[in-house]
This record gives structure tokens, C-alpha cells and sequence, in this order.
């Protein structure tokens, strides 16, 4: 629920009245999605300023591309560049609203920054905790079948003679990013949990394996 998440400080609702304004319809980027990153960046940094905390969780994919979008990439400068500018308007004064902002910025796997803040470390394990376990596999599924991919390639699906290819196949994402995330996580509690999870996806990826009759080595 969003609720209790909004009620830590008085300005968040006007954040995600800002924030909901801009969504269209995406899946793996909906109000559960942001849902989810906001409790987890409290969770792998408690001792944050709740306000600051939730309201970059909300405002992260505040500018969201497909992930086929040929400034993908820039996605996440894009939006700390209207976080930076609306924050003000809402109640936060300019350090706070670069503090924000800064941590969109950087949260981004396609941009490939490495956080220099507490709050972007943990937004940034919070965001990448929601691309692994199950949860990560129905929006792999989710993102791979609005972008008309295939499920898997049908002799090598796990990559073991070939290059990963995820704009033609779902499953070659895991290959491409989603198997490589744990090892980027910077919070103590970011760092547990990504282990677990990436657990659940190689439980699931030898049960595919199983199922297709090519075994899963990884």
C-alpha cells in the first residue's frame, strides 16, 4: 500500500500526484513497482530521511523509455532533470532536491554509475532488488512480451554457444543483466537479499532447463 509510505512526511502526496500525472501504462513500471522500491530503500538505509527516501523512489522512473528507446541510456539523467526542477515547487529546498535528484540520476543500469550517496546506493539496490526472484521474472516476462520478443531461443536458450541476444529472446536477459546484478549492490541488506533472489532465478532457469530437455549449468 502507498499510503503509509506517504504519510512519513506531508509533501509526499503532492510527489506522487506529480509523478502518477506522468505514468502511462507499463507493467513492470507501475504504482507497485515504485511501491516496492520505496519500502526497499528505507529498508537498505534506514537511517534516511524518510521524505527524501520515498520521493526518490516515486520520482525514479519519473521519465520512463522502452527499453528499446534509442536514448534508453539517458533515461535516468532525464529524469533527475525534472525531479531537480519540480522538487522546489513542492516543498523541498535546493539541497534537497539535488540530493534527489542525484540519486535518479545514478540508480539507472544502463547508465552504469556507481552512486556517491547513501540515498543513491540504496535506491539503487532498491530499484535492481525488483529485477531479481520472481518478482524479476514476471517483469522479464511482462517487458519481454511488450517488446514482441520470443520466449527463448529453441536449442540454446541458456547462451552456451552463442551471444545473448535479449532483443530477440526474453531469456537471454537473464544473460545480458539480471544474472550479473548481485554483484553490483553496495547496502548490507541490498546484498543479502539480492542473493536470495538471484537464487529463486537460477532455481527457475534449471527448472526451464528440465522442461526444454537443455540443462541449465549455471
Amino acid at each position: 500500500m502507498l499510503g503509509p509510505l506517504l504519510a512519513q512526511d506531508p509533501r509526499l502526496p503532492a510527489v506522487w500526484d506529480w509523478v502518477e500525472s506522468s505514468m502511462t501504462f507499463d507493467a513492470a513500471h507501475d504504482t507497485a513497482h515504485l511501491t516496492r522500491v520505496a519500502r526497499w530503500t528505507l529498508r537498505c538505509a534506514p537511517a534516511l530521511a524518510p521524505g527524501l527516501a520515498v520521493a526518490a523512489a516515486l520520482s525514479h522512473d519519473v521519465i520512463n523509455l522502452p527499453k528499446n528507446h534509442p536514448q534508453r541510456a539517458q533515461a535516468s539523467t532525464l529524469a533527475a532533470d525534472a525531479v531537480r526542477a519540480k522538487l522546489p515547487s513542492l516543498g523541498f529546498d535546493e539541497v534537497e532536491a539535488e540530493a534527489v535528484a542525484a540519486a535518479v540520476r545514478d540508480h539507472s543500469y544502463s547508465r552504469g554509475a556507481t552512486p556517491e550517496t547513501m540515498l543513491g546506493a540504496a535506491l539503487q539496490d532498491a530499484d535492481r532488488l525488483d529485477a531479481l526472484g520472481a518478482l524479476g521474472i514476471l517483469r522479464a516476462a511482462a517487458a519481454g512480451g511488450s517488446m514482441r520478443r520470443a520466449l527463448l531461443h529453441a536449442t540454446d536458450p541458456f547462451c552456451t554457444a552463442r551471444t545473448p541476444n535479449d532483443a530477440v529472446y526474453t531469456v537471454d536477459h537473464f544473460f545480458t543483466k539480471l544474472l550479473r546484478l548481485e554483484s553490483t549492490f553496495q547496502t548490507a541488506v541490498g546484498k543479502v537479499e539480492a542473493a536470495r533472489r538471484t537464487a529463486v532465478m537460477r532455481a527457475f532457469l534449471a527448472n526451464l532447463g528440465e522442461e526444454v530437455g537443455v540443462e541449465f549449468l549455471g
